[in-house]
């Protein structure tokens, strides 16, 4: 019965719609497109005049009603003049909106403020809402991907929720932070990625921010744009907005969408039969008698492990948001519900959030902003860690194919217990299903701004916000894993964020010639974190896991810990322009933070720009063709003051020691550092030179940028006599430079009344060198990574990148006649040979060389936006160019058997007593051990169809049913297409999240997914 009235209630809709006095209307359709670039304009307003009757334009610019032929549509939207079309008899029109001068005052949203486009005089790149809408993204970072020149997006770990690093023009730092400054509607938030525990991989903290709300990302990249930030805007701003409310008619937006994902590519490894064979020569090389396979038949099983850890994975996404208001109360909320299976079986990644954004109109001079952002996130971690032995997807990779997954009775197989294999390696299943790792986080991130005007020209703004969290992670490992008893531990959490910004501002045009638009104000930020841990192992049963701790027969000792950070800062900047033709800004910004020094509590951090319009020169007025052509140069200093807490003091640690009759543990104190009264942040002085100029009426626009940062003051830990107590003290001393190129061209290729084709392309080059280091010898290694690899391969040496690879270079194998040899005298032929390049006639550590680098020389991004009818079609490309990766994996997967573990297939290609050949590409089947060389560093540049989107959109005007506004559906794939020569799973990939010293590195890492998703968009 409940069906048969919804049909009835169609039938009814439909019929009314039908009925309408449809008999002196029409149906037209158009498209809006802005002004200033030629973009199409989505959510411009089209209302016939004299009436409630309207609609808004599609994601394309697109509208579709029914009107009188005598009607007049008024056609508006924020930042441009209003326009009133006659329609007549016309069924399609095409509407240009002229930009209004006065509102464009909000177009680009700098530090603390609001500047006119053409009036920026620093290097700052935009990507709006379209943008970010056109592919499923986790976290907002992942938005500028390929789109914005001069940043460096790295998903180095690609599991759900997994970290991401930011790169704004290189990095600046060694041991301090290199993540850029978020600014969330006004609120900065560092995004601190964190260390890896060995237990899971890094999390992203701004993957609880729900990117369906962002309506544009502002990219701070030069000085003069980012020194308003003082110490903490060294490695560039990201300025995020959110959506906030109109005056006029509530609307309703909900969107979904659903997708798999699928491993983006497998390594090709032995089979079982294969791994008999190479174990049998191997025996046979070793002049062992027996073999550990000499029947073949009696091993059937051939297991593909990676084919038992990867899975398809669904992914889906609901967001649901009303918005509207009048001239003095708007608002905009919206609700989202995000979930994502990982590849690997075991992970996933979940987040529920709600946003309200409210803007009154309290009286003529007072009004009030606020943003209130509520999420919970739940991250199932994987153990994909870099340890060596306990990540799941190197276990997947290296367990022979012989083992089985279970026993007969279901238990799990011991892989290590095959035949010629080392005792080393854990069952990849039960580490997936056996091991339990939740991280739950809680977080409001809420602020209000209260504005008050005493003059048109003077403002006050005072603004008080919270960043809040709680979080806790669980882990647990089952008795069912090989060799585990149960063991059990609990990691809380919190920190709180607390904000008071205090801004003037005055904006004052004087006369015809003079503008001046002046900011200051005085800010404090104070961050408190705490935390709390305990563990317990030997359970009895699997039943309680991490819910009942006093369950395991030996509780572990508790932990907590606190700390406390508090930024004070003085700012001010001053824009002035004359003539509209030669602008100038000047900022500053004086920080006292507790993380410096007694010695250095204050940091002073100027910039400067000057910028000439050349196109509003008198000789300029002929040249039609040149639309706008901008000359700037900047110059400024900002600092870095990730240090951390408490590094300048002398810090204790307790420590336990046995003492008296009864043996009974004391604890004690001990001082763990050496205290450095004067650590300061480091300085980064950037030099930047830019040109924008468009053409053809703005058809095409470019921006090109050169720029030079040079940091001094890096953070070291600089070795000390013994007799101190102490082997290191942390000090500020060393450099680094950054220097490249960034350039940016989009334009409108077709522009036709159905047809239009817009295209864009970036790509910036940077060239980074540590000129100089605190060590003694100009250079030192990077801490190890605890894998199969003996030594440390990232190096810091004067007059090579930052963490330069490091090792030594292959010279084929040996022969049959130089089985002895001083270079390597236990060396046989068949095993890898290495070049002396020190020519003492010794292979030793001094004869390690540079190998490669971590850091492209080349990144770039292409898009493309063809649009024809209700149809579009959005294409992402994006690469880099000249990076190299450690392939950590292949120092256990191609070494030939010295540690019985599987191999890559091409191990075939290898010197056997069949092909003696020199020059093979793999040494023989044998113990020995390869050092790390050139065979392990692998090109890691790569181009890749990042996304592709082709959607439609529903005529739903043609309907006549005034509630219901557009309607959109999509589908979508990512990473389908990757070109590159690196034969891991992914070229963009990097083991040690977050660290700029052990970079490059891949050893078990989260493998990268393809993706199809299909989508709807509505609105009401």
């Amino acid at each position: 019965m409940k069906r048969l009235y919804a049909y009835l209630a169609l039938l009814i809709t439909l019929c009314l719609s039908i009925l309408h006095p449809v008999f002196a209307q029409q149906k037209v359709t158009g498209i809006v497109f802005s002004g200033t670039d030629n973009s199409p304009l989505p959510g411009a307003s089209v209302v016939i005049k004299g009436s409630a009757t309207g609609t808004t334009t599609d994601a394309n610019g697109r509208f579709t009603l029914t009107a009188s032929p005598t009607a007049t549509l008024t056609v508006s939207y924020i930042g441009y003049q209003n326009t009133e079309v006659v329609l007549g008899n016309r069924t399609e029109i095409s509407v240009t909106l002229a930009a209004d001068d006065k509102s464009l005052n909000e177009v680009v949203v700098v530090g603390y403020g609001t500047q006119k486009r053409r009036d920026v005089t620093g290097s700052i790149a935009s990507v709006s809402a379209q943008a970010i809408k056109e592919m499923p993204i986790t976290s907002a970072e992942q938005g500028l991907q390929g789109r914005v020149a001069g940043v460096q997006v790295i998903q180095s770990n690609s599991a759900p929720g997994g970290a991401i690093s930011i790169r704004v023009r290189g990095g600046n730092s060694v041991l301090g932070g290199n993540e850029p400054l978020y600014v969330i509607d006004g609120f900065p938030v560092y995004n601190s990625i964190g260390t890896n525990d060995g237990q899971s991989q890094p999390t992203n903290p701004l993957a609880t921010i729900n990117p369906n709300d962002i309506v544009s990302m502002e990219v701070l990249k030069d000085a003069s744009a980012t020194a308003i930030f003082g110490a903490r805007g060294a490695n560039g701003v990201v300025i995020i907005t959110t959506r906030r409310g109109k005056a006029g008619p509530g609307t309703v937006d909900f969107e979904a969408y659903y997708g798999v994902q699928t491993v983006r590519r497998k390594l090709p490894l032995l089979n079982g039969s294969q791994y008999m064979d190479l174990a049998n020569e191997k025996a046979r090389n070793l002049g062992q008698t027996t073999l550990p396979f000499p029947d073949k038949s009696s091993w059937p099983v051939s297991t593909d492990w990676q084919e038992e850890l990867f899975q398809a994975a669904p992914i889906q996404n609901y967001a649901l948001s009303f918005s509207g208001g009048s001239e003095t109360s708007r608002y905009a909320i919206s609700g989202n519900w995000f979930d994502q299976q990982g590849i690997v079986i075991g992970s996933g990644f979940s987040r529920g959030s709600v946003r309200a954004n409210m803007d009154n109109t309290i009286s003529r001079k007072l009004s009030l902003s606020t943003s209130i952002t509520a999420s919970r996130s739940i991250n199932q971690q994987a153990r994909t860690s870099i340890n060596f032995g306990n990540g799941v997807v190197y276990n997947a990779l290296i367990s022979a194919p012989l083992a089985p997954v279970y026993n007969a009775d279901g238990s799990y197989f011991r892989v290590n217990t095959i035949p010629a294999t080392e005792p080393f390696g854990t069952n990849p299943l039960a580490l997936a299903q056996e091991f339990s790792n939740q991280l739950v986080t809680n977080r409001i991130l809420a602020n209000t701004n209260l504005t008050y005007a005493f003059s048109p020209e003077l403002a006050l703004s005072v603004r008080l916000g919270i960043d809040y969290s709680n979080d806790r992670t669980d882990r647990y490992f089952s008795r069912k894993l090989p060799g585990s008893t149960g063991q059990a531990s609990v990691f809380t959490g919190e920190g709180s964020t607390y904000l008071n910004e205090n801004i003037l501002t005055y904006k004052k045009q004087i006369g015809a010639n003079h503008s001046l638009d002046a900011t200051g104000g005085f800010t404090w930020q104070e961050s408190v974190f705490s935390s709390l841990s305990a563990s317990s192992q030997n359970f009895a049963v699997d039943l309680f896991g991490t819910d009942n701790l006093s369950a395991g027969n030996s509780p572990g000792l508790p932990g907590s810990g606190r700390s406390k950070n508090t930024l004070l800062s003085w700012l001010g900047r001053v824009n002035y322009g004359f003539r509209d033709r030669y602008l100038l800004t000047v900022s500053a910004r004086t920080d006292g933070s507790s993380r410096f020094g007694s010695g250095n509590k204050w940091g002073f951090f100027p910039s400067a720009a000057l910028a000439w319009r050349v196109s509003e020169e008198p000789f300029m007025k002929a040249v039609s063709w040149i639309s706008d052509l901008k000359i700037r140069t900047s110059i400024g200093v900002t600092g870095n003051q990730e240090i951390g807490n408490y590094q300048s003091l002398n810090r204790l640690n307790t420590v336990t020691s046995i003492q008296g009759v009864t043996q009974a543990p004391v604890v004690g104190f001990a001082v763990t550092t050496m205290a450095n009264p004067d650590l300061k942040w480091e300085t980064t002085t950037q030099y930047d030179a830019g040109l924008d100029v468009s053409f053809l009426n703005s058809r095409v626009n470019l921006s090109l940028d050169y720029y030079v940062k040079n940091t001094t003051d890096l953070l070291a830990q600089v070795p000390v006599a013994i007799s101190s107590g102490f082997s290191s003290i942390l000090l500020n001393s060393g450099s680094i430079r950054n220097q490249g190129f960034d350039v940016s061209i989009d334009g409108t290729i077709l522009n036709r009344s159905k047809l239009r084709w817009n295209a864009g392309l970036n790509l910036s080059t940077n060239q980074n060198r540590v000129q100089s280091v605190a060590v003694r010898g100009g250079q030192f290694f990077a801490p190890l990574i605890t894998s199969p690899v003996d030594l440390p391969v990232n190096i810091i040496r004067e007059g090579q990148p930052v963490s330069a690879f490091f090792g030594y270079v292959r010279d084929g194998l040996w022969g049959e006649d130089q089985g002895t040899t001083s270079l390597m005298p236990n060396a046989r032929a068949g095993e890898q040979r290495y070049k002396d390049l020190n020519g003492d006639g010794r292979i030793t550590a001094d004869d390690r060389t540079i190998l490669g680098k971590p850091n492209p020389d080349l990144i770039y991004g292409l898009t493309s936006q063809l649009t024809y009818g209700p149809f579009d079609l959005n294409v992402l490309f994006q690469g880099v160019q000249g990076a190299t990766v450690f392939n950590a994996n292949n120092f256990t997967l191609s070494d030939v058997f010295a540690r019985g573990n599987n191999q890559v297939a091409d191990i075939t290609d290898r010197w056997t007593t069949e092909n003696r050949n020199v020059n093979a590409k793999y040494p023989r089947a044998s113990s020995v051990s390869p050092l790390v060389s050139d065979r392990f560093f692998e090109d890691a540049s790569y181009f890749r169809l990042r996304n592709i989107q082709l959607g439609y959109n529903l005529p739903v005007g043609s309907l006549g049913v005034k509630w219901f506004r557009s309607a959109r559906v999509y589908v979508s794939g990512q990473n389908l297409l990757t070109v590159t020569r690196y034969t891991g799973f992914d070229p963009e990939v990097s083991s040690t999240a977050g660290s700029d010293l052990r970079k490059g590195v891949d050893i078990g890492a989260y493998p990268a997914a393809k993706m199809w998703t299909a989508g709807l968009r509505l609105g009401f």
